[in-house]
């Protein structure tokens, strides 16, 4: 049965809501997302809660298991290498295509959400810091010009910003400003092996900074997600 606009509006809600507070590392890895709590605290129906966490599934950000339901993905410390390693190998793909080849307007656009993500670091707000950091790698997957190349990189750019979030609560949470400042001059002069290097000593730094302890995970879905019903 085809979804009416409404349905599709509502899950909509859900889907990115969910994936803003899971992506921002305020809902960590591990974290149980319940079906009724999310149907009460959105006042949507169960059906439309469901959607949308088969679609962050898809994705790679919540794992869907019999008899527990969804969960916020978890990795192994022993996998985590290997996540990385792919990461490196398709982002440095799509800065190669990119570096010398940026327009004005990507350029600019760039600048600005370098200047944005240090400008909510330096002002505390790590979270939407953090946000800003991946929709930088982001913009470099959609400007590339290869879609499937894309996608791959926007799972594995998800996928490895969960890994930050599950061991290293407490950091920077890996990307540094002073990194993407490089990463644009080198996307504006080129050449393109330049380029592929240093996006892997980029990624290669988030990586060696991970911290594989325990950390503490937030469950209370009522208090993260705090829906404005007004």
């Amino acid at each position: 049965m085809e979804k009416s606009k409404g349905s599709k509006s509502q899950e909509g809600i859900v889907y990115e809501r969910l994936f803003d507070v899971i992506i921002e590392q305020k809902l960590q890895p591990g974290a149980r997302l319940t079906e009724i709590s999310l149907a009460d605290i959105f006042s949507v129906s169960r059906t439309v809660v469901r959607r949308a966490l088969l679609r962050l599934s898809y994705e790679g950000v919540v794992d869907i298991k019999p008899n527990i339901g969804a969960i916020v993905t978890t990795t192994e410390p022993e996998d985590v290498p290997q996540y990385f390693e792919a990461r490196r190998i398709v982002e440095g793909a799509l800065i190669r295509k990119v570096a010398g080849k940026l327009t004005t307007f990507q350029e600019e656009t760039l600048n600005a959400m370098v200047r944005e993500e240090n400008r909510y670091f330096m002002g505390g707000n790590r979270a939407r810091g953090l946000r800003k950091s991946i929709d930088f790698h982001f913009y470099i997957a959609d400007i590339a010009n290869n879609k499937p190349l894309a996608e791959m990189g926007k799972k594995m750019i998800a996928r490895t910003s969960l890994i930050v979030a599950q061991y290293n609560l407490s950091g920077s949470g890996g990307c540094a400003c002073v990194d993407h400042s490089a990463l644009v001059d080198v996307m504006v002069n080129g050449p393109g092996d330049i380029a592929e290097s240093m996006m892997h000593e980029h990624l290669q730094h988030i990586e060696d900074n991970l911290y594989f302890g325990k950390q503490n995970i937030e469950t209370d879905l009522y208090r993260i997600l705090e829906v404005d019903r007004s």
